[in-house]
Protein backbone atom coordinates (compact mmCIF):
# COMPACT_ATOMS: atom_id res chain seq x y z
CA UNK A 1 0.00 0.00 0.00
CA UNK A 2 1.15 3.57 -0.61
CA UNK A 3 4.03 4.60 1.62
CA UNK A 4 2.34 4.70 5.05
CA UNK A 5 4.65 3.28 7.72
CA UNK A 6 3.53 5.29 10.75
CA UNK A 7 -0.10 5.41 11.93
CA UNK A 8 -1.48 7.33 14.91
CA UNK A 9 -4.93 7.64 16.47
CA UNK A 10 -5.99 10.50 18.72
CA UNK A 11 -9.39 9.75 20.25
CA UNK A 12 -11.13 12.60 22.05
CA UNK A 13 -14.40 12.55 24.00
CA UNK A 14 -18.13 12.86 23.61
CA UNK A 15 -19.00 15.01 20.59
CA UNK A 16 -21.33 14.41 17.66
CA UNK A 17 -20.62 15.17 14.01
CA UNK A 18 -23.18 17.95 13.67
CA UNK A 19 -22.00 19.42 16.98
CA UNK A 20 -18.40 20.02 15.83
CA UNK A 21 -18.39 19.78 12.01
CA UNK A 22 -22.00 20.32 10.95
CA UNK A 23 -21.34 23.87 9.74
CA UNK A 24 -18.73 22.79 7.18
CA UNK A 25 -19.67 23.18 3.51
CA UNK A 26 -20.13 20.07 1.34
CA UNK A 27 -20.88 17.68 4.22
CA UNK A 28 -24.18 16.12 5.26
CA UNK A 29 -24.46 18.60 8.09
CA UNK A 30 -26.76 21.16 9.64
CA UNK A 31 -28.04 22.39 6.28
CA UNK A 32 -29.91 19.07 6.10
CA UNK A 33 -31.06 19.11 9.72
CA UNK A 34 -34.28 20.50 11.23
CA UNK A 35 -34.12 24.02 12.63
CA UNK A 36 -35.42 23.06 16.06
CA UNK A 37 -36.29 20.10 18.30
CA UNK A 38 -39.29 19.58 20.60
CA UNK A 39 -39.05 20.04 24.37
CA UNK A 40 -41.33 17.04 24.74
CA UNK A 41 -42.10 14.07 22.51
CA UNK A 42 -45.61 13.75 23.98
CA UNK A 43 -46.68 17.35 24.64
CA UNK A 44 -46.31 19.59 21.56
CA UNK A 45 -47.67 22.57 23.50
CA UNK A 46 -44.24 22.93 25.14
CA UNK A 47 -42.81 24.09 21.85
CA UNK A 48 -39.37 23.68 20.33
CA UNK A 49 -35.79 24.73 21.04
CA UNK A 50 -33.78 26.18 18.15
CA UNK A 51 -30.62 24.50 16.92
CA UNK A 52 -27.96 27.21 17.08
CA UNK A 53 -24.26 27.77 16.42
CA UNK A 54 -23.38 29.14 19.87
CA UNK A 55 -21.49 26.16 21.29
CA UNK A 56 -19.71 27.00 24.54
CA UNK A 57 -16.03 26.24 25.05
CA UNK A 58 -16.98 24.48 28.31
CA UNK A 59 -20.55 23.19 28.37
CA UNK A 60 -23.06 24.00 31.08
CA UNK A 61 -23.66 20.33 31.89
CA UNK A 62 -22.90 16.79 30.73
CA UNK A 63 -25.75 15.53 28.50
CA UNK A 64 -27.20 12.06 28.96
CA UNK A 65 -25.54 9.53 26.65
CA UNK A 66 -25.80 6.06 28.21
CA UNK A 67 -27.77 3.33 26.45
CA UNK A 68 -31.36 4.10 27.49
CA UNK A 69 -31.21 7.91 27.02
CA UNK A 70 -29.46 7.38 23.69
CA UNK A 71 -32.29 5.11 22.58
CA UNK A 72 -34.77 7.82 23.60
CA UNK A 73 -32.83 10.53 21.76
CA UNK A 74 -32.64 8.46 18.56
CA UNK A 75 -36.40 7.83 19.01
CA UNK A 76 -37.00 5.17 16.39
CA UNK A 77 -34.62 6.94 13.99
CA UNK A 78 -36.58 10.20 14.14
CA UNK A 79 -33.53 11.84 15.81
CA UNK A 80 -35.77 14.26 17.69
CA UNK A 81 -35.45 13.27 21.36
CA UNK A 82 -32.21 15.10 22.22
CA UNK A 83 -33.77 18.14 23.88
CA UNK A 84 -36.71 16.27 25.40
CA UNK A 85 -34.46 13.89 27.34
CA UNK A 86 -32.52 16.80 28.85
CA UNK A 87 -35.61 18.88 29.64
CA UNK A 88 -37.32 15.97 31.38
CA UNK A 89 -34.36 15.78 33.77
CA UNK A 90 -34.22 19.52 34.41
CA UNK A 91 -31.00 20.06 32.44
CA UNK A 92 -30.20 22.98 30.16
CA UNK A 93 -32.42 22.79 27.09
CA UNK A 94 -30.01 24.43 24.62
CA UNK A 95 -26.77 22.64 25.48
CA UNK A 96 -27.31 19.61 23.22
CA UNK A 97 -28.31 21.75 20.22
CA UNK A 98 -25.56 24.40 20.54
CA UNK A 99 -23.19 23.70 17.67
CA UNK A 100 -19.68 24.87 16.81
CA UNK A 101 -18.39 26.59 13.68
CA UNK A 102 -15.04 26.74 11.84
CA UNK A 103 -14.35 29.86 13.95
CA UNK A 104 -15.20 28.39 17.36
CA UNK A 105 -13.60 24.96 16.75
CA UNK A 106 -10.95 26.06 14.26
CA UNK A 107 -8.39 23.24 14.44
CA UNK A 108 -10.63 20.25 13.71
CA UNK A 109 -12.50 22.23 11.04
CA UNK A 110 -9.24 23.33 9.38
CA UNK A 111 -7.96 19.75 9.33
CA UNK A 112 -11.30 18.55 7.91
CA UNK A 113 -10.96 21.03 5.05
CA UNK A 114 -7.29 20.23 4.45
CA UNK A 115 -7.56 16.43 4.44
CA UNK A 116 -10.43 13.88 4.52
CA UNK A 117 -13.52 14.18 6.70
CA UNK A 118 -16.09 11.38 7.08
CA UNK A 119 -19.76 12.38 7.30
CA UNK A 120 -20.92 8.75 7.58
CA UNK A 121 -18.78 7.67 10.55
CA UNK A 122 -20.78 6.40 13.52
CA UNK A 123 -19.90 5.38 17.04
CA UNK A 124 -19.66 1.59 17.35
CA UNK A 125 -22.43 1.12 19.90
CA UNK A 126 -25.29 3.47 20.95
CA UNK A 127 -24.06 4.18 24.44
CA UNK A 128 -21.34 5.77 26.55
CA UNK A 129 -17.54 5.98 26.51
CA UNK A 130 -15.96 2.74 27.68
CA UNK A 131 -17.86 0.28 25.44
CA UNK A 132 -17.02 2.46 22.43
CA UNK A 133 -13.35 2.72 23.39
CA UNK A 134 -13.29 -1.06 23.77
CA UNK A 135 -14.57 -1.42 20.19
CA UNK A 136 -11.89 0.98 18.94
CA UNK A 137 -9.14 -0.80 20.87
CA UNK A 138 -10.24 -4.43 20.52
CA UNK A 139 -13.11 -4.78 18.02
CA UNK A 140 -15.77 -5.55 20.64
CA UNK A 141 -17.05 -4.37 24.02
CA UNK A 142 -17.35 -7.94 25.22
CA UNK A 143 -21.13 -7.74 25.45
CA UNK A 144 -21.48 -4.64 27.60
CA UNK A 145 -23.11 -1.23 27.04
CA UNK A 146 -22.04 0.25 30.39
CA UNK A 147 -18.82 1.85 31.57
CA UNK A 148 -15.95 -0.18 33.05
CA UNK A 149 -16.70 -1.82 36.41
CA UNK A 150 -13.16 -2.51 37.64
CA UNK A 151 -12.67 -6.03 36.29
CA UNK A 152 -9.89 -6.38 33.71
CA UNK A 153 -11.06 -6.89 30.14
CA UNK A 154 -10.05 -10.23 28.62
CA UNK A 155 -10.52 -9.68 24.86
CA UNK A 156 -7.38 -9.24 22.77
CA UNK A 157 -6.42 -5.66 21.99
CA UNK A 158 -5.29 -4.44 18.59
CA UNK A 159 -1.98 -3.51 20.24
CA UNK A 160 -1.34 -7.13 21.20
CA UNK A 161 -2.64 -8.32 17.82
CA UNK A 162 -0.07 -6.17 16.01
CA UNK A 163 2.83 -6.87 18.35
CA UNK A 164 2.27 -10.60 17.87
CA UNK A 165 2.62 -10.01 14.12
CA UNK A 166 5.86 -8.03 14.44
CA UNK A 167 4.26 -4.63 13.89
CA UNK A 168 5.21 -2.43 16.83
CA UNK A 169 2.17 -0.99 18.59
CA UNK A 170 2.03 1.23 21.65
CA UNK A 171 0.65 4.40 23.10
CA UNK A 172 1.22 7.62 24.99
CA UNK A 173 -0.94 8.91 27.83
CA UNK A 174 -1.20 12.47 29.04
CA UNK A 175 -0.94 11.95 32.80
CA UNK A 176 -3.80 9.43 33.02
CA UNK A 177 -3.16 5.75 32.22
CA UNK A 178 -6.91 5.28 31.95
CA UNK A 179 -8.01 2.64 29.39
CA UNK A 180 -4.48 1.32 28.93
CA UNK A 181 -4.96 -0.23 32.37
CA UNK A 182 -8.31 -1.87 31.65
CA UNK A 183 -7.10 -4.63 29.29
CA UNK A 184 -5.33 -7.66 30.69
CA UNK A 185 -3.07 -8.17 27.68
CA UNK A 186 -1.72 -4.62 27.91
CA UNK A 187 -0.14 -5.56 31.22
CA UNK A 188 2.19 -8.04 29.50
CA UNK A 189 5.79 -6.87 29.37
CA UNK A 190 6.04 -6.70 25.59
CA UNK A 191 2.97 -4.46 25.37
CA UNK A 192 3.48 -2.44 28.56
CA UNK A 193 6.97 -1.44 27.43
CA UNK A 194 5.48 0.47 24.49
CA UNK A 195 3.01 2.53 26.56
CA UNK A 196 4.63 5.71 27.83
CA UNK A 197 3.80 9.20 29.14
CA UNK A 198 2.94 11.80 26.53
CA UNK A 199 5.97 13.84 27.61
CA UNK A 200 8.06 11.18 25.82
CA UNK A 201 6.03 11.49 22.63
CA UNK A 202 7.47 14.78 21.45
CA UNK A 203 11.07 13.53 21.63
CA UNK A 204 10.12 10.19 20.11
CA UNK A 205 8.60 12.01 17.13
CA UNK A 206 11.77 14.06 16.64
CA UNK A 207 14.06 11.06 17.06
CA UNK A 208 11.98 8.66 14.93
CA UNK A 209 11.25 6.33 17.84
CA UNK A 210 7.50 6.02 17.49
CA UNK A 211 6.05 2.52 17.13
CA UNK A 212 4.41 1.75 13.80
CA UNK A 213 0.98 2.12 15.44
CA UNK A 214 0.42 4.72 18.16
CA UNK A 215 -2.63 5.46 20.30
CA UNK A 216 -2.68 8.92 21.89
CA UNK A 217 -4.67 9.39 25.08
CA UNK A 218 -5.55 12.92 26.28
CA UNK A 219 -5.78 14.11 29.89
CA UNK A 220 -8.96 13.70 31.96
CA UNK A 221 -7.66 15.01 35.30
CA UNK A 222 -6.90 18.49 36.63
CA UNK A 223 -3.96 19.67 38.73
CA UNK A 224 -4.33 23.07 40.38
CA UNK A 225 -0.72 22.92 41.58
CA UNK A 226 0.75 22.72 38.06
CA UNK A 227 -2.02 24.35 36.02
CA UNK A 228 -2.75 21.19 34.03
CA UNK A 229 -6.33 20.97 32.79
CA UNK A 230 -8.25 18.27 30.90
CA UNK A 231 -7.59 18.10 27.16
CA UNK A 232 -10.04 15.34 26.24
CA UNK A 233 -12.96 17.66 25.29
CA UNK A 234 -15.43 15.92 27.58
CA UNK A 235 -18.43 18.30 28.01
CA UNK A 236 -17.16 19.57 31.38
CA UNK A 237 -13.77 20.37 29.80
CA UNK A 238 -12.56 22.94 27.29
CA UNK A 239 -12.90 22.43 23.55
CA UNK A 240 -9.99 24.84 23.07
CA UNK A 241 -7.56 22.90 25.26
CA UNK A 242 -8.32 19.72 23.30
CA UNK A 243 -7.74 21.66 20.08
CA UNK A 244 -4.44 22.97 21.49
CA UNK A 245 -3.31 19.36 22.03
CA UNK A 246 -4.41 18.39 18.51
CA UNK A 247 -2.55 21.37 17.04
CA UNK A 248 0.64 20.40 18.88
CA UNK A 249 0.37 16.75 17.78
CA UNK A 250 -0.19 17.72 14.14
CA UNK A 251 2.59 20.29 14.04
CA UNK A 252 5.06 17.88 15.67
CA UNK A 253 4.29 15.20 13.09
CA UNK A 254 4.34 17.73 10.25
CA UNK A 255 7.84 18.86 11.26
CA UNK A 256 9.21 15.32 11.48
CA UNK A 257 11.37 13.64 8.84
CA UNK A 258 8.76 10.93 8.28
CA UNK A 259 5.75 13.16 7.72
CA UNK A 260 5.34 11.79 4.19
CA UNK A 261 4.86 8.28 5.63
CA UNK A 262 2.40 9.31 8.34
CA UNK A 263 -1.36 8.84 8.82
CA UNK A 264 -3.05 10.49 11.80
CA UNK A 265 -6.71 9.69 12.51
CA UNK A 266 -8.57 12.15 14.71
CA UNK A 267 -11.77 10.65 16.08
CA UNK A 268 -14.09 10.56 19.10
CA UNK A 269 -15.34 7.73 21.26
CA UNK A 270 -19.05 8.59 21.02
CA UNK A 271 -21.49 11.45 20.62
CA UNK A 272 -21.77 12.60 24.25
CA UNK A 273 -25.53 13.21 24.04
CA UNK A 274 -25.25 16.02 21.46
CA UNK A 275 -27.61 16.40 18.52
CA UNK A 276 -26.98 14.79 15.17
CA UNK A 277 -29.59 14.46 12.46
CA UNK A 278 -28.53 11.20 10.74
CA UNK A 279 -30.13 7.97 12.06
CA UNK A 280 -27.66 5.22 13.05
CA UNK A 281 -27.80 2.20 10.72
CA UNK A 282 -27.86 -1.49 11.53
CA UNK A 283 -24.67 -3.55 11.63
CA UNK A 284 -23.53 -7.09 12.46
CA UNK A 285 -22.74 -8.01 16.07
CA UNK A 286 -19.02 -8.36 16.83
CA UNK A 287 -19.56 -11.73 18.54
CA UNK A 288 -22.29 -13.75 20.24
CA UNK A 289 -22.36 -11.70 23.45
CA UNK A 290 -25.38 -9.57 24.26
CA UNK A 291 -26.39 -7.09 26.95
CA UNK A 292 -29.98 -7.81 27.92
CA UNK A 293 -32.10 -7.51 24.78
CA UNK A 294 -29.47 -5.57 22.84
CA UNK A 295 -27.61 -7.70 20.28
CA UNK A 296 -25.06 -5.05 19.17
CA UNK A 297 -26.72 -4.93 15.76
CA UNK A 298 -27.11 -1.15 15.59
CA UNK A 299 -24.46 1.58 15.50
CA UNK A 300 -24.47 4.69 17.66
CA UNK A 301 -24.80 8.36 16.74
CA UNK A 302 -22.40 9.94 14.19
CA UNK A 303 -19.08 11.26 15.46
CA UNK A 304 -16.42 13.55 13.95
CA UNK A 305 -13.53 11.70 12.25
CA UNK A 306 -10.76 13.17 10.10
CA UNK A 307 -7.97 11.25 8.33
CA UNK A 308 -4.81 13.35 8.07
CA UNK A 309 -1.88 12.55 5.80
CA UNK A 310 0.12 14.17 3.00
CA UNK A 311 -0.97 11.17 0.92
CA UNK A 312 -4.62 12.29 1.09
CA UNK A 313 -5.93 14.83 -1.41
CA UNK A 314 -7.08 18.16 -0.04
CA UNK A 315 -10.72 18.67 0.84
CA UNK A 316 -12.04 15.10 0.58
CA UNK A 317 -15.49 14.39 2.02
CA UNK A 318 -16.12 10.66 2.45
CA UNK A 319 -19.86 10.03 2.14
CA UNK A 320 -19.84 6.39 1.04
CA UNK A 321 -17.74 3.25 0.86
CA UNK A 322 -14.63 3.96 -1.18
CA UNK A 323 -13.97 2.65 -4.65
CA UNK A 324 -11.34 -0.07 -4.71
CA UNK A 325 -12.22 -1.42 -1.27
CA UNK A 326 -13.98 -4.72 -0.65
CA UNK A 327 -17.63 -4.93 -1.76
CA UNK A 328 -19.87 -4.05 1.14
CA UNK A 329 -23.62 -3.60 1.58
CA UNK A 330 -23.16 -0.48 3.70
CA UNK A 331 -21.65 2.96 3.22
CA UNK A 332 -21.02 3.58 6.91
CA UNK A 333 -17.74 3.69 8.82
CA UNK A 334 -17.13 3.13 12.54
CA UNK A 335 -14.17 2.63 14.88
CA UNK A 336 -13.31 -0.89 13.71
CA UNK A 337 -12.85 0.66 10.25
CA UNK A 338 -9.56 1.94 11.62
CA UNK A 339 -8.27 -1.56 12.32
CA UNK A 340 -9.54 -2.86 8.96
CA UNK A 341 -7.71 0.01 7.26
CA UNK A 342 -4.51 -0.28 9.25
CA UNK A 343 -4.29 -4.02 8.54
CA UNK A 344 -4.30 -3.21 4.82
CA UNK A 345 -1.67 -0.50 5.23
CA UNK A 346 0.52 -2.81 7.32
CA UNK A 347 0.14 -5.68 4.83
CA UNK A 348 -1.98 -7.74 7.24
CA UNK A 349 -5.24 -7.75 5.28
CA UNK A 350 -5.17 -11.54 5.00
CA UNK A 351 -4.83 -11.96 8.76
CA UNK A 352 -7.94 -12.97 10.77
CA UNK A 353 -9.91 -10.00 12.16
CA UNK A 354 -10.31 -9.37 15.87
CA UNK A 355 -14.10 -9.60 15.57
CA UNK A 356 -16.92 -10.00 13.09
CA UNK A 357 -17.47 -6.24 13.29
CA UNK A 358 -13.89 -5.59 12.17
CA UNK A 359 -14.37 -8.11 9.36
CA UNK A 360 -17.50 -6.21 8.24
CA UNK A 361 -16.05 -2.72 8.59
CA UNK A 362 -15.30 -0.51 5.61
CA UNK A 363 -11.65 0.31 5.00
CA UNK A 364 -10.44 3.74 3.90
CA UNK A 365 -6.95 2.64 2.84
CA UNK A 366 -7.65 3.69 -0.75
CA UNK A 367 -7.69 7.33 0.37
CA UNK A 368 -3.89 7.08 0.40
CA UNK A 369 -2.10 8.11 -2.79
CA UNK A 370 1.25 6.84 -4.00
CA UNK A 371 2.38 10.46 -4.28
CA UNK A 372 2.47 12.85 -1.35
CA UNK A 373 1.37 16.46 -1.24
CA UNK A 374 3.80 19.29 -0.59
CA UNK A 375 1.16 21.89 0.30
CA UNK A 376 0.06 20.57 3.71
CA UNK A 377 0.15 23.38 6.30
CA UNK A 378 3.21 23.47 8.56
CA UNK A 379 1.22 25.16 11.31
CA UNK A 380 -2.47 25.38 12.13
CA UNK A 381 -4.58 28.30 13.32
CA UNK A 382 -3.71 29.89 16.64
CA UNK A 383 -5.60 29.05 19.83
CA UNK A 384 -5.75 32.01 22.26
CA UNK A 385 -3.78 31.40 25.44
CA UNK A 386 -5.64 31.27 28.74
CA UNK A 387 -4.61 31.57 32.40
CA UNK A 388 -4.11 27.86 33.05
CA UNK A 389 -3.56 28.28 36.80
CA UNK A 390 -6.88 30.09 37.16
CA UNK A 391 -8.61 27.61 34.85
CA UNK A 392 -7.25 24.63 36.76
CA UNK A 393 -8.37 26.05 40.12
CA UNK A 394 -11.84 26.67 38.67
CA UNK A 395 -11.98 23.20 37.11
CA UNK A 396 -10.83 21.57 40.35
CA UNK A 397 -14.04 22.63 42.08
CA UNK A 398 -16.34 20.96 39.54
CA UNK A 399 -18.31 17.85 40.52
CA UNK A 400 -16.64 14.51 39.88
CA UNK A 401 -17.68 13.07 36.50
CA UNK A 402 -18.36 9.41 35.77
CA UNK A 403 -14.91 8.76 34.33
CA UNK A 404 -13.02 9.97 37.37
CA UNK A 405 -15.31 7.71 39.40
CA UNK A 406 -14.67 4.79 37.04
CA UNK A 407 -10.92 5.29 37.25
CA UNK A 408 -11.22 5.39 41.04
CA UNK A 409 -13.07 2.05 40.90
CA UNK A 410 -10.20 0.62 38.83
CA UNK A 411 -7.59 1.64 41.38
CA UNK A 412 -9.78 0.40 44.24
CA UNK A 413 -9.73 -3.06 42.66
CA UNK A 414 -6.02 -2.93 41.88
CA UNK A 415 -4.65 -1.30 45.03
CA UNK A 416 -7.29 -2.14 47.67
CA UNK A 417 -8.64 -5.57 46.68
CA UNK A 418 -9.76 -6.29 50.25
CA UNK A 419 -12.18 -3.33 50.01
CA UNK A 420 -13.34 -3.84 46.45
CA UNK A 421 -16.92 -4.48 45.36
CA UNK A 422 -17.69 -4.62 41.63
CA UNK A 423 -18.46 -1.19 40.27
CA UNK A 424 -18.20 0.56 43.63
CA UNK A 425 -15.80 3.15 45.02
CA UNK A 426 -13.93 1.76 48.02
CA UNK A 427 -13.44 3.42 51.40
CA UNK A 428 -9.92 4.55 50.46
CA UNK A 429 -11.31 6.65 47.58
CA UNK A 430 -14.54 8.02 49.08
CA UNK A 431 -12.96 11.02 50.91
CA UNK A 432 -11.58 12.26 47.57
CA UNK A 433 -14.82 12.25 45.57
CA UNK A 434 -15.89 15.75 46.61
CA UNK A 435 -14.65 17.50 43.49
CA UNK A 436 -12.47 16.94 40.43
CA UNK A 437 -9.36 18.40 42.06
CA UNK A 438 -9.45 15.99 44.99
CA UNK A 439 -10.39 13.02 42.79
CA UNK A 440 -7.55 13.83 40.38
CA UNK A 441 -5.03 13.98 43.23
CA UNK A 442 -6.22 10.55 44.42
CA UNK A 443 -5.88 9.08 40.93
CA UNK A 444 -2.37 10.47 40.47
CA UNK A 445 -1.25 8.94 43.75
CA UNK A 446 -2.85 5.58 43.10
CA UNK A 447 -1.55 5.42 39.54
CA UNK A 448 2.05 5.71 40.78
CA UNK A 449 1.38 2.92 43.26
CA UNK A 450 -0.28 0.70 40.64
CA UNK A 451 2.40 1.19 38.01
CA UNK A 452 5.06 0.23 40.55
CA UNK A 453 3.14 -2.95 41.43
CA UNK A 454 2.67 -3.76 37.74
CA UNK A 455 6.36 -3.34 37.00
CA UNK A 456 7.23 -5.54 39.96
CA UNK A 457 4.89 -8.26 38.64
CA UNK A 458 6.49 -8.01 35.22
CA UNK A 459 9.97 -8.33 36.76
CA UNK A 460 8.96 -11.42 38.71
CA UNK A 461 7.43 -13.01 35.61
CA UNK A 462 10.57 -12.25 33.63
CA UNK A 463 12.70 -14.03 36.23
CA UNK A 464 10.40 -17.05 36.21
CA UNK A 465 10.61 -17.42 32.45
CA UNK A 466 14.38 -16.97 32.04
Amino acid sequence: MPGITRILVLMLENRSFDHLLGNLPNVDGLQNAPKSLPRSLTDPSLGNVSINSLGLDTCVDDPFHTFDPTTEKINNNNMDGFVAVEVAAGKDESNVVSMFTPDTAPIINQLAEEFAVFDSWFSSVPTCTDPNRQFAMSGTSGGTVTNFDGKLLLQQTYFDYLNQRNVTAGGYYQDDFWTFGYFEDLQKEENAALIKPLDDFWDDVKNDKLPSYTWLQPRMTVNKETGDVPTWQHPDASISEGERLLKKVYESLRASERWNETLLVLTYDEYGGYFDHVPPPSCPPPDDKTDGDFAFNRLGVRIPTVAISPRIKKGVVVHDALEGEKPTPTSQFESTSMMATFNKLFGLDNEPPLSKRMEWANSFASLMDNEFRTDTPETLKDIPEIDLMAESKFHSLKPVNEHLETQAVFFCRQNYPEQFKVGEICDAAKPFMNNQGDASAFLRREQVKWLLKRDQRIAVQRELTT
